[in-house]
């Protein structure tokens, strides 16, 4: 799922990274990974330049349209808190006005994204979403990141989170046959395999035999957090 595709209200103001999640804006931390909801616009764009490149588009199938250009990508996932104020202000004013606007979480939201950053460096690692009515996730990680164990990482923190902050007690994911690479991260995280569609429709209409996999049942909890 991309970033885009989530409603949200918008607002002026960029909050903070909080320390735990509140105001309707998620937060979790692994070894090497936290994860968060999307701040705002700009945090959107850098979590679908994650998946920009044509490695990752040869997977996902969006339409080529839709898909960042790949100077705007390096340039979108090289920000960190400290220079991002500096990168914002490379892009016209129009531009930049609308990457500034916050992204404020609604109660009718059909899903929730996460951004993945590092931990140490605070630039974007990956990104993941749970959509709340086919109970799925999806994962994407950046080009810098990828065969270094954080797609595992990535997956096994998206599906805590929709166990545990978002009270589901199971959840699938699904990915072509032939990527071993998620496969063995959906597999390594934990996800076994199960029942699904064996062909899937790439939004760019390419067919492509899928497999998929679970994680749970596990006793699901909600976050107390709220929309502000």
């Amino acid at each position: 799922m991309k970033i885009s595709t989530l409603w949200h209200r918008a607002a002026r103001r960029t909050p903070l990274v909080p320390d735990r999640c509140d105001g309707g804006y998620h937060v979790l931390r692994t070894a090497r990974l936290v994860l968060r909801t999307p701040r705002d616009h700009l945090d959107a764009a850098i979590g679908e330049a994650v998946a920009a490149d044509t490695e990752a588009q040869r997977w996902l199938g969006w339409p080529a349209e839709s898909v960042i250009g790949s100077r705007v990508a390096e340039h979108l996932l090289g920000i960190d808190d400290d220079n991002r104020a500096e990168r914002l202000r490379s892009f016209r004013a129009p531009v930049r006005r609308r990457l500034a606007r916050r992204l404020v979480p609604a109660d009718d939201n059909p899903g929730h994204a996460l951004l993945a950053v590092d931990a140490v460096t605070g630039r974007a690692v990956g990104m993941s979403s749970v959509t709340l009515d086919e109970t799925t996730i999806g994962l994407q990680i950046a080009p810098a990141y990828r065969r270094q164990g954080l797609g595992t990482e990535l997956a096994r923190a998206t599906a805590r989170f929709a166990h545990d902050h978002l009270g589901l007690e199971l959840v699938r994911a699904a990915t072509e046959k032939s990527n071993d690479h998620c496969r063995q991260a959906l597999t390594t995280a934990g996800f076994l395999p199960c029942d699904g569609p064996a062909r899937h429709t790439l939004p760019d209409g390419r067919i492509i035999d899928s497999v998929w996999y679970q994680h749970g049942p596990n006793e699901p909890t909600l976050c107390t957090t709220r929309p502000a």
